[in-house]
């Protein structure tokens, strides 16, 4: 059995830290033009703030707080923690553009919580204590969870059966819940904030890495769908792991490019300030030649070499 009460124990120094992790987050949001992962991010937030402040601190209570920060000022923080960083993280997993792009952020959302949760523990910046926890008893909680998780499960298997996502797929978008929580779970438990009625429990760490983000994972790619098809005019087939190692630039955009044969002016202009021309050219080739479709007309590839020498 898992444990009846979730609860942290931090310094205020823990929130210094981390609104200095949040901040270089958004620093490298913009720098790499993630805009669509930023916005998700704000919605993240107001997510996490209507549920734990409001319905679970106001209205059920099942939320405890106790530290000298007004509550709703804490909870500001405690919830853009969470909700901006992981969604963000989770729209920018989504978009897929390159393996090395997936190593960069799940290396920068890792080592930064890491440091954040160490690094509040080992410098003596402000040791004032506060505690938050919740009462999983209350309104059946981690049953409501797993059931959510369970509707995903089926979800996934309609969609499979249907053939709109390939199993690596639903398997990727399950492994991005995972790691999302586990980040978490892991940061707070390796540097001693994480509490269990007096105690650290491994069971209650597993339980809560793989449900607690994934009970929402599939609903949340289906909702970020609309926003791929804006962007890029029609669903394909995310980078496959045979893809993984060839593509360097953005794998969506090649797709787009390669099948459409239309640039989007914007986009284009963005994607010369990101990668190199040689890399951009050279993913369209080997999308072409892997997905057996026609190269790019020369006119199309003359119009592309623009943006770069601009």
């Amino acid at each position: 059995m898992t444990e009846a009460v979730v609860a942290r124990t931090i310094g205020i120094d823990f929130i210094y830290l981390d609104l200095l992790f949040i901040t270089i987050w958004v620093i490298f949001l913009i720098k790499r033009k993630y805009w669509t992962p930023i916005k998700w991010g704000l919605l993240g937030w107001i997510i996490y703030i209507f549920v734990d402040y409001v319905y679970w601190y106001l209205i059920t209570q099942t939320r405890h707080y106790t530290g000298p920060l007004d509550p709703f000022l804490f909870f500001l923080w405690f919830c853009i923690s969470p909700g901006f960083v992981q969604f963000s993280y989770v729209i920018v997993m989504f978009e897929k553009r390159n393996r090395n792009e997936l190593i960069f952020w799940t290396m920068l959302f890792y080592i930064g919580w890491a440091l954040v949760s160490v690094g509040s523990q080992l410098l003596p910046l402000n040791d004032i204590i506060i505690e938050v926890y919740r009462d999983m008893n209350v309104e059946n909680q981690r049953l409501n969870e797993l059931i959510m998780v369970l509707v995903n499960i089926i979800i996934a298997a309609a969609l499979y059966y249907k053939k709109k996502l390939r199993l690596e797929d639903i398997l990727y978008l399950f492994l991005v819940g995972t790691l999302v929580e586990f980040a978490l779970e892991f940061t707070l438990s390796v540097s001693g904030i994480r509490q269990e009625q007096g105690g650290w429990s491994l069971i209650t760490m597993l339980v809560n890495t793989l449900i607690e983000f994934n009970l929402g994972i599939i609903l949340m790619y289906l909702l970020w769908v609309p926003f791929k098809i804006r962007k890029h005019g029609k669903y394909y087939f995310q980078l496959s792991f045979r893809d993984l190692k060839n593509i360097k630039t953005d794998f969506d955009a090649i797709a787009s490019l390669s099948r459409n044969g239309i640039i989007n002016d914007k986009q284009v202009r963005i994607y010369s300030k990101l990668y190199k021309l040689q890399d951009f050219l050279s993913d369209l080739e080997y999308y072409a030649k892997t997905y057996n479709i026609k190269p790019i007309e020369s006119d199309l590839e003359i119009k592309i070499k623009q943006y770069w020498v601009r």
